[in-house]
């Protein structure tokens, strides 16, 4: 297989997954666990799945704007304004603009990512035990106090899922622990069922009880696409500023697409206090989609730098990238260039290549959209189950896997941040590990001399105030 054709694989399944309401990049990218190792060439799937990143994303805007249903919860945002405006029969305009910015922001901040990416490996050689502890309490601290109004529910989901990381063996005593005496557990809950429990399954399970067609057909596209780009060029300071929030919030570990683009949105309301929104304003479109692909882009430099996953997407990606061989955070992958180029290819041309479809096939992909969600339900349902059962295929997979999707819907009825209880569950062994050999090797008058260290703590402790204190949070769990 080819670059070109990894390229081309990666984009068509990733603006698929797109369009699909309640699928999106996490979604489409559990599946890709099962093919993963097929690829004769680990650089080529390198390459296939950041092109499934960057289509899925821009895909995600036509079921926010034709259905009112967003295909992700980065989505959730564009489909305030883009829905009322297809219900005017202006669709394609909405999604004209939407894919514009999305596209244009995608390859301004991918190029800054990823072509600067193996000169920002340098930060990996003056980060030593102190800076990664604290960068690590750092991305939990972002992702409790930020992410969720409801700060001390958020600090429950850490909590368990600090605990849900630490089961297995005891990596001082080499006991088991916290295990029960089942011998499943002896390698802990695997990354997947989690990921698939927590964030997949409920929108699946939502879509299937609230979601239908709504979608108008519009007869007049060509003029309402070059109207939508236009649009963009009207409002180009929202669009850069959506940018700016989405590269933003990408390089703090683990706050995903949605925190940025309700940001990106409310600040694009702020900014003109004269409209009005949620009636069909395009400012309003084109505001949050200006975050999206640049939040994408720039939240892989934690992954891959230090293995800490910028987003839900990104924690799939590292699974991935593990089963490739590629461990994320190392000295050694710091130095592979061609890794870096996959990188770099794999996103840059497939937001091109799905910007230019979008454009082009916007009326056939909107009746991709508008098939009823209950016909497609049971395939994504059984996709995701398939990829989640890969451990063992025996009855404790599919346990794990409802155990935590009743986690993870109870998470999100009531309001307890899931990202903050993924992030510690994936970060727990790195937290501990790092506590460990922090208090052997440093004394406090050795931490207090390491100057990156104090400024990491310093940066913790105002994020932790503002957490507490400010009011005007994004309440998304």
């Amino acid at each position: 297989m080819t670059t070109v054709m990894a390229l081309i694989a990666g984009t068509l399944y990733g603006l698929i997954i797109g369009i699909l309401p309640g699928a999106g990049a996490t979604t489409g990218l559990i599946f890709v666990f099962t093919f993963i190792t097929m690829f004769p060439d680990p650089y080529l799937a390198v390459v296939f799945v950041m092109a499934v990143v960057a289509a899925s994303t821009t895909g995600d805007t036509y079921t926010g704007v034709l259905l009112g249903i967003p295909g992700a919860n980065s989505s959730a945002a564009t489909m305030v304004d883009g829905f009322p405006l297809a219900l005017q029969g202006k669709a394609t305009y909405a999604i004209s603009a939407a894919v514009t910015t999305s596209t244009l922001n995608g390859l301004l901040w991918g190029l800054l990512t990823f072509l600067l990416l193996p000169y920002y490996t340098n930060l990996i050689m003056i980060f030593g035990v102190p800076e990664l502890w604290a960068f690590t309490v750092l991305a939990l601290v972002c992702v409790t106090f930020i992410t969720n109004k409801y700060w001390f529910r958020s600090c429950l989901a850490l909590s368990l899922g600090l605990f849900l990381g630490l089961i297995g063996v005891d990596p001082v005593t080499n006991a088991d622990r916290w295990t029960g005496g089942w011998d499943y557990l002896g390698a802990g809950i695997q990354l997947l069922p989690m990921v698939a429990g927590l964030f997949a399954i409920p929108e699946l399970i939502e879509g299937f009880k609230n979601r239908s067609s709504t979608s108008i057909i519009t007869t007049d596209n060509n003029l309402q696409t070059k109207q939508g780009m236009i649009a963009v060029w009207q409002n180009k300071w929202d669009a850069f500023r959506g940018g700016v929030i989405g590269a933003f919030i990408g390089l703090l570990p683990g706050l995903g697409g949605a925190v940025a683009d309700w940001i990106a949105y409310s600040s694009t309301v702020a900014s003109h206090p004269k409209d009005k929104f949620g009636n069909g304003n395009i400012k309003g479109v084109i505001g949050p989609e200006g975050s999206n692909n640049a939040q994408k882009a720039t939240s892989m430099i934690p992954t891959v730098l230090f293995g800490i996953p910028g987003a839900p997407f990104a924690a799939i990606i590292i699974g991935l990238f593990a089963y490739l061989d590629f461990e994320l955070g190392t000295l050694e992958l710091a130095s592979d260039e061609k890794f870096f180029n996959s990188l770099l290819i794999g996103f840059i041309l497939a937001t091109m290549l799905v910007g230019v479809i979008c454009l082009l096939a916007t009326p056939l992909i909107a009746r991709v959209a508008q098939i009823p969600y209950k016909y497609y339900f049971p395939a994504l349902l059984g996709v995701i189950v398939l990829a989640s059962v890969q451990y063992t295929g025996g009855w404790e997979d599919y346990f794990i896997l409802v155990l935590c999707s009743v986690i993870g819907l109870l998470a999100k009825k009531y309001k307890f941040s899931r990202p903050a209880l993924l992030l510690a569950f994936i970060l727990s062994d790195r937290i501990e590990a790092l506590t460990v050999q922090m208090t052997g090797l440093y004394t406090v008058d050795r931490l207090l001399d390491r100057n990156i260290f104090l400024v990491l703590v310093v940066i913790t402790a105002i994020t932790l105030v503002w957490g507490l204190t400010n009011k005007r949070k994004i309440d998304y769990a």
